[in-house]
């Protein structure tokens, strides 16, 4: 069947989506929680947990284009995309149980050595299921408004992914017992272990649901890759001149982004002195599902207003909202923390349109170049993410230091208290401000895309007649 034929059934859209419930619940219990527990639980000093995060983040950073080159140049009887999705979910299954199993030894760097070697091995087998996932959305339709609920179910499944990573190590700790690092530490691994159900799963349920839904295209012999013309074609990705501000905001936000997530236990529970289970149940459960309520919302107003302007505005407005409110919570309450997950969810459903931008400018590189390059530019926007996440990480440790954060003590100085409270509120607030501000500069308008879609059309047509 045809890509161009018709509309996609729901089955391929959902069923697309599915697989990011796997890979959003693995990158969650990373990004809130592998920081703390092996600067806490485990006692790895955290200048040293923060080196290796952001290593090991940085190589992910760079294997993601070349994954996403390698897929746009694969050829199989499953396809180019789908081919990835099942070894690369069993792998991430095995690599993230690892991970959070570590051995019981009171060598720093054996402490260090192993928590390297085994994100390593995570961030590649997530990058082999990731990129290909990713790209094959863009691969599924040329319609652009189809693009964005191809997209929305992606990030609807993915924040079923954050529920399911943000709430399972809480409802095993809670069968624990008291909530202590013994406590703490088994409840990760335990969580660990019975994600690799839903990893593998969800990624089958995508393989099968998108087959026959994804476009095909055959290389040459003189289009293998190769180093030199792979970093010809990324760097020609990244100065395309509706990618590049995109990119530049993305980074930035991202950074914020990275910061949020790695900060956030911290700040609940040190700051506001809430108990894990309680900031679980009661901030992060439901502000994870405001945004699975606000999809369709901002599916919906980017039907009528394009998607440049309403993605500014939910950036914009979380950053803005962030910077407001966070440093003034008072400790042991949690009303402040659910209102602002209210409006924080609402408005973090805007970051749909930025996964739908990017399959949109594909297609004004692919009127200029004649080819077809999704892998390669989600390779180049995963490989923003994880070069952010690496820098957040790496703000998150050294700030720690620097406002004399104890790892060994329950109760912090008032310096650290305060410290925490600046970096969760205007630090990040402050990142998501200049990202959204840099993205105005982003030319791609609804109108521009419209043009480009006729003409490529019009050459798609004529190269078929």
């Amino acid at each position: 069947m045809s890509i161009n034929s018709s509309r996609l059934p729901l089955r391929a859209k959902l069923g697309y989506g599915a697989a990011e419930l796997g890979i959003t619940a693995v990158e969650i219990l990373l990004q809130v929680y592998l920081l703390k527990f092996y600067n806490v639980v485990v006692g790895l000093d955290e200048i040293y947990t923060g080196l290796a995060l952001a290593i090991a983040i940085v190589w992910d950073a760079v294997s993601d284009p070349l994954m996403g080159a390698l897929s746009d140049r694969t050829r199989s009887r499953f396809g180019r995309r789908r081919v990835y999705l099942i070894p690369g979910a069993f792998a991430l299954a095995f690599a993230f149980f690892l991970i959070y199993n570590p051995p019981a030894v009171d060598s720093q760097l054996y402490k260090f050595l192993y928590l390297l070697f085994t994100y390593l091995m995570v961030n590649t087998a997530m990058t082999v299921l990731g990129v290909p996932h990713m790209a094959l959305g863009g691969d599924m339709t040329y319609d652009r408004d189809e693009r964005t609920e191809v997209y929305g179910a992606r990030l609807l499944f993915g924040t079923f992914g954050l529920l399911l990573g943000t709430v399972l190590p809480i409802i095993i700790l809670s069968g624990l017992g008291e909530e202590n690092p013994q406590n703490v530490e088994r409840s990760r691994n335990l969580a660990s272990l019975y994600l690799a159900i839903p990893i593998v799963a969800t990624a089958l349920l995508s393989f099968w649901s998108t087959a026959g839904y994804e476009r095909q295209r055959d290389y040459s012999d003189d289009e293998k890759l190769d180093p030199a013309s792979f970093f010809r074609s990324l760097g020609s990705v990244i100065v395309n001149p509706y990618f590049f501000p995109l990119f530049i905001a993305f980074l930035i936000a991202s950074v914020g982004r990275a910061l949020n997530a790695a900060i956030a236990l911290y700040y609940y529970e040190y700051r506001l002195d809430l108990p894990e289970s309680e900031v679980g149940l009661k901030v992060l459960l439901p502000f994870f599902g405001f945004i699975i309520l606000s999809i369709p919302l901002w599916v919906w107003i980017s039907k009528f207003y394009g998607k440049k302007w309403p993605a500014f505005v939910g950036v914009f407005g979380l950053g803005l909202m962030t910077c407001v409110t966070y440093p003034f919570f008072p400790a042991g309450d949690t009303t402040g923390p659910l209102i602002a997950a209210f409006i924080g969810g609402i408005l973090g459903g805007a970051l749909i349109l930025l996964d739908s931008l990017v399959a949109d400018m594909v297609d004004y590189d692919e009127l200029k170049t004649g080819e077809n390059r999704e892998g390669l530019y989600f390779g180049a926007w995963r490989m923003g993410t994880k070069l952010a996440r690496a820098v957040g990480i790496l703000v998150t440790a050294m700030a720690l230091g620097v406002i004399d954060f104890d790892q060994d003590s329950i109760q912090q100085s008032a310096e650290a208290i305060f410290g925490l409270g600046v970096l969760f509120g205007p630090i990040v607030g402050g990142f998501f401000i200049v990202g959204a501000l840099v993205f105005t500069l982003m030319p791609l308008t609804d109108a521009r895309h419209k043009r480009i879609q006729s003409l490529l059309q019009r050459k798609r047509d004529a190269k078929q007649g």
